[in-house]
């Protein structure tokens, strides 16, 4: 029975590091969500008697009256829950940034129990508000959403073997010298016909005269 109520209610001793400011603020949303729990009672108690009268005599302001109270009552109810895990939890887990914005939330919820809540969250608000300013440095300013990029590196599969090593360059290596084609102008002796150049009077081969 204990565990399921510790799940509802948070205790009232917060911790003993929490700055003031903090300590106070969780205060206020304690107390707030015990406000939730109390009109749980309130508006099970009103629709109870509202469908019973509706049940016996008729009206259909009292089982307007009556499913009205229904529902604020689950509102309540999950209201006091949840403003346990978002807020007074996040608060013991050192989150005031997401305490701070979760009770954004359950102000508005709070007019379901007559806007009680919602008075002790405004509090609660403005203290969590009043002990990030002051723990905050003078000219910090956050990096807008998407302007900063994480770089993580590439996860690897399992089954992929790993990247080759890059090759290791040595020296440059020196070209061969290209063979390059006789361009002095050849002529063809008509006796053995071998080839010999042009300024040559008689052929190298059979010493035939150049015609």
């Amino acid at each position: 029975m204990s565990s399921a109520l510790d799940t509802i209610v948070a205790p009232i001793s917060s911790p003993p590091w929490l700055p003031r400011d903090v300590a106070e603020g969780r205060r206020y949303a304690w107390w707030a969500g015990i406000m939730f729990l109390l009109w749980v009672l309130i508006w099970f108690i009103i629709a109870i008697v509202e469908l019973t009268v509706y049940a016996l005599d008729g009206g259909t302001s009292r089982l307007l009256i009556g499913l009205i109270g229904l529902v604020a009552m689950v509102i309540c109810f999950m209201s006091a829950m949840f403003l346990k895990r978002t807020v007074i939890d996040a608060i013991d887990q050192g989150r005031f940034h997401d305490a701070k914005n979760d009770t954004l939330v359950w102000i508005m919820f709070g007019f379901a129990a007559v806007a009680v809540p919602s008075i002790l969250l405004i509090l609660t608000y403005i203290k969590l508000g009043d002990a990030i300013s002051a723990h905050t440095p003078v000219g910090y300013m956050p990096y807008a959403p998407g302007t900063v990029a994480a770089q993580t590196p590439r996860a690897q599969h399992p089954h992929q073997a790993p990247p080759a090593p890059a090759p290791v360059q040595g020296p440059p290596v020196q070209p061969h010298p290209q063979y390059h084609p006789h361009t002095t102008p050849m002529l063809r002796c008509k006796n053995c016909n071998v080839q010999f150049p042009t300024f040559m009077h008689t052929c190298p081969n059979c010493g035939a005269p150049k015609e």
